[in-house]
């Protein structure tokens, strides 16, 4: 158990929370860091058929929604919101999927992933088999998305502090 966690009277069944030697989210070397807060980091997960596709993570190593303290509760669900309206206004996407699995990662983490009807899964989830082959998305996206990443740290940390 954390000391963040003792002191926001987590559960008392959580584990320690410290840096995970085995875990990948943790032990980050070359993340594409777009914004870093006190408990969030927002990283660009540079898959060019998924251009936008964004990663917000947890700065400590926690596997379960339930054991995170409530300010970082509270700050993920004001960045989740605050990124998905920015994204829908800069890129217009068809639809934005917002996941948190953890199976093959288990460190608290959640992928925002803008999705258009020519990307090559969908409407299925980028994990299932392609729909279409990949085509390379239009310019105008790819500049959009330079505007969306421009605009994350300002209102990222605006929505937390």
């Amino acid at each position: 158990m954390s000391i963040l966690s003792i002191l926001m009277k987590s559960e008392p069944d959580e584990p320690a929370s410290g840096p995970q030697p085995d875990c990948p989210l943790c032990a980050a070397t070359d993340e594409a860091v777009i914004w870093r807060g006190a408990f969030w980091r927002l990283i660009d997960v540079r898959q060019p058929e998924y251009p936008g596709y964004i990663r917000l993570v947890l700065n400590r190593h926690v596997t379960e929604l339930s054991w995170l303290a409530k300010p970082e509760h509270d700050q993920l669900f004001k960045l989740l919101l605050a990124i998905d309206e920015l994204m829908r206004k800069e890129l217009r996407p068809q639809k934005i999927n917002i996941a948190s699995l953890g199976n093959q990662t288990p460190h608290m983490h959640w992928h925002i992933i803008p999705r258009w009807q020519d990307d090559p899964h969908f409407p299925q989830s980028i994990w299932s088999s392609p729909q279409r082959e990949l085509i390379r998305p239009p310019d105008e996206r790819q500049q959009a998305v330079a505007r969306l990443f421009e605009k994350l740290p300002k209102i990222c940390t605006k929505t937390v502090y």
